[in-house]
């Protein structure tokens, strides 16, 4: 039977069977079917769809949004072995009879979605811009070229830098974050930055004082670009990109 694996720092923490048919709701809230007890995960955050012909993937409008290769996304029809990302979490979907995801979309969705010529050449060119991109990571890796490093420095008070090495860095008034940051509004977690194989995303945690991208409240996830100004509270960073053969 397909099943969903929940994974925490690369252990399995809770698995969940998905009939034929059946929905699965997924969130923070007990009331849903997988129940993933973390401040980046929304409520709703997400849901799974079995529809006869295949398993479907539906992010809620999650605030912190779900990420496949790296990729946000909004919807994705599962295939076994795939794996999406929420918050610090791994949603790993195990399906081995599915060879590849269903050629037609649902019913309701046919209804709803409008595909045009112009959404026609938009989805081929991000499919050839990941292939693309999947070929320069292979190559990376097959003649071992430098590796990339991102820091945040900091622009007000504290002028040190701290170097980006976990794949989720925690920012925020409490004392085990990872950056601490004090200030009217701030939250326990305020912000928290995910590195992806496709870079390093921004995203809103908590409190009442939003995180600021230059300049520009953060209302979801957005990926982070060298010299990038971040502002949490009184405090401002700036996000710079080196490599480990050119530090930063």
């Amino acid at each position: 039977m397909p099943s969903i694996s929940i994974i925490f720092k690369n252990k399995i923490i809770t698995k969940h069977q998905i009939s034929r048919g059946d929905t699965l709701l997924i969130g923070r809230n007990n009331v849903n079917d997988i129940v993933i007890d973390s401040p980046l995960v929304s409520n709703q955050h997400a849901k799974i769809d079995s529809d006869g012909k295949g398993y479907h993937y539906v992010d809620l409008q999650s605030s912190n949004g779900s990420f496949k290769d790296g990729r946000l996304i909004k919807s994705h029809w599962l295939n076994n072995g795939d794996s999406i990302t929420i918050g610090n979490y791994v949603l790993n979907f195990v399906n081995p009879k599915i060879i590849k995801q269903p050629k037609k979309q649902p019913t309701v969705i046919n209804k709803t979605m409008k595909i045009d010529a112009n959404k026609i050449r938009e989805l081929i060119k991000i499919s050839k811009s990941k292939e693309n991109f999947n070929n320069k990571v292979e190559r990376r890796n097959s003649s071992k070229r430098r590796r990339a490093i991102a820091v945040l420095s900091y622009l007000s008070g504290n002028k040190a830098r701290v170097q980006l090495t976990g794949s989720l860095t925690k920012i925020g008034k409490d004392l085990k974050s990872d950056i601490l940051v004090k200030g009217f509004g701030i939250g326990k977690t305020a912000a928290a930055i995910s590195k992806t194989v496709n870079g390093w995303y921004l995203s809103y945690v908590g409190g009442f004082s939003k995180p600021r991208v230059n300049n520009t409240i953060l209302k979801k996830p957005v990926k982070l670009n060298n010299f990038d100004i971040i502002t949490i509270g009184s405090t401002r960073f700036q996000f710079l990109l080196g490599t480990s053969d050119f530090p930063i």
